[in-house]
């Protein structure tokens, strides 16, 4: 018998002991283990017919069996187990990750090991974002520099930290955003500032220096604006505008302060800092709202001062 009959037989084999397996799952007297049996012989004869594995042409390797697999099941879970199988590589996540974050397709991990592919077509726009990372990743400098570029030039629109991390060479994106925001005052939004954004998800609102964030707003902590402006509804309780609003409008620059209700800045260093950090003497303004109402009060404060002078 020839090596490919051999292979062929092989195959007829698996053939019929699945089919006794799927009358066996219909009665509920199947097991996992019979299914892995039948699996590594269907693996074996294809290794007996086609012999060890070659490089694959460009475009029929690893990912692109992902993606034909992925669109064959296109809003159904798929394991890593079956994507490793598909695959045939042990590094097959990184696979995954290169679909959704340079390709642009829409793959969702909901568990470990577990993706569900939402459509089918990419989302040619993400696509786009991620060749500019490219660039500016290949840019010199260091990796604060690099994150800079990149949001400069995505002012307005959603990064992720996914594309940070690539586009600085380093693990610690989100730490570099943290530096951006409270050290230089960048209006970077963030799922506490916006509930439009998910974990992970960022937003550069402006370059404009006078947009740059009051610096007192690095005093509160993460969990302390998530209260405040959960309790508000993400919405100025001086203009009445959330972000959407704000956006129809035509005013892309919105984003939301903490401001305390009693105090203004220059007496705040003096508030003991349980005063200070008390949800109930802050409120959520728009950043254009906190400047006008900071200028108002400390205007009425001078003058106060000067009449008692």
């Amino acid at each position: 018998m020839s090596r490919n009959d051999h292979a062929a037989q092989r195959l007829d084999a698996a053939a019929a002991a699945l089919t006794q397996i799927a009358h066996g799952m219909r009665a509920g007297a199947a097991s996992s283990a019979e299914i892995d049996l039948v699996v590594a012989d269907i693996v074996g004869a294809q290794r007996e017919h086609f012999g060890a594995k070659r490089r694959a042409p460009h475009g029929q390797g690893a990912r692109g069996k992902l993606l034909t697999y992925f669109k064959a099941h296109v809003g159904e879970e798929i394991d890593g187990e079956q994507l490793r199988l598909v695959s045939g590589i042990g590094e097959w996540a990184r696979r995954v990750r290169e679909l959704r974050v340079e390709e642009g397709y829409d793959i969702e991990q909901v568990a470990t090991s577990t993706y569900i592919m939402h459509r089918a077509e990419p989302d040619e726009e993400r696509a786009a974002q991620w060749q500019l990372a490219n660039a500016i990743r290949s840019q010199p400098g260091g990796a604060m520099a690099r994150i800079e570029a990149f949001f400069t030039a995505n002012v307005g629109e959603v990064v992720t930290r996914d594309q940070l991390d690539y586009v600085a060479k380093i693990k610690e994106g989100s730490r570099r955003v943290r530096e951006l925001r409270d050290e230089a005052g960048w209006p970077i939004n963030s799922h506490i500032d916006e509930r439009e954004l998910s974990a992970g998800e960022y937003r550069l609102v402006s370059t404009a220096m006078e947009d740059r964030r009051d610096p007192l707003q690095r005093d509160y902590s993460e969990n302390l604006r998530e209260e405040v402006f959960a309790r508000d509804g993400y919405t100025c309780q001086q203009c009445e505008r959330n972000r959407e609003a704000a956006t129809k409008a035509g005013d892309q620059r919105f984003y939301l302060e903490l401001h305390h209700r009693v105090a203004i800045a220059d007496e705040l260093a003096a508030l003991p800092k349980a005063e200070r950090n008390d949800p109930a003497n802050l409120v959520t303004l728009c950043h254009s709202c906190h400047n006008a109402e900071t200028a108002k009060l400390k205007h009425a404060k001078l003058a106060e001062r000067r009449s008692n002078d």
